[in-house]
């Protein structure tokens, strides 16, 4: 009987200490806290894990993309293929400024997402092309010939020989942390994708 309470209460305190490790960060500004958060954040961008993305980070254009890759899933395909060679190493965290210097470092994915915009832009000019690529980014069929091209574009493409510093700012929110990702950190953490693929938004496609 003593063993099996042994045991017992070994296994709870393995649990118990496994619950600790993997529960979510709290929202208490601390370097532990913030160094914890980041690590959910890229650990998300990597499997473009669209919730705990939108839980965590204010992006606008990532926000448009989560919004897609929430319904279709290849734009989570393409999120994947974007940031799962991505890397950071955390430089600095100013508790008082509320910002987290980060080295980022991706594939460059510059030209491969002009490439891919310039084309598209090609295909689809003017208004009736406008109107005609909004409605085809919702047809399975299209999306899986046309974002195949970008996706195994990104794929073979090239590390960065260099990393790119990114100050975040962040904030307390009620139930947790919050990050806001500015052009430049957007431009950084995607090796220059999402500042091509904004090109798209713009054009009014979105």
């Amino acid at each position: 009987m003593k063993k099996i309470i042994s045991v017992f209460l070994i296994l709870t305190i393995v649990a118990l200490g496994f619950c600790a490790c993997s529960s979510k960060p709290s929202n208490r500004i601390s370097e532990r806290n913030i160094t914890k958060t980041v690590g959910v954040i890229f650990d998300a961008l990597k499997e473009f894990d669209t919730k705990t993305i939108k839980t965590y980070v204010d992006s606008d254009t990532l926000d448009i993309i989560l919004t897609y890759a929430s319904k279709k899933e290849q734009f989570r395909k393409l999120g994947v293929a974007m940031f799962e060679n991505i890397t950071y190493e955390i430089k600095e965290v100013d508790l008082d400024g509320q910002t987290v210097t980060l080295s980022v470092k991706n594939k460059d994915l510059t030209k491969v997402a002009a490439d891919y915009t310039a084309d598209l832009l090609g295909r689809y000019s003017g208004l009736t092309g406008m109107m005609e690529l909004a409605k085809s980014i919702t047809d399975d069929a299209w999306l899986n010939s046309n974002l195949a091209v970008l996706t195994e574009g990104i794929k073979n493409a090239e590390i960065k020989s260099e990393p790119v510093e990114i100050k975040i700012h962040f904030e307390q929110k009620k139930d947790r942390l919050f990050f806001g990702f500015t052009e430049s950190a957007e431009d950084a953490v995607s090796g220059g994708a999402l500042t091509e693929i904004k090109k798209i938004i713009s054009s009014g496609v979105f």
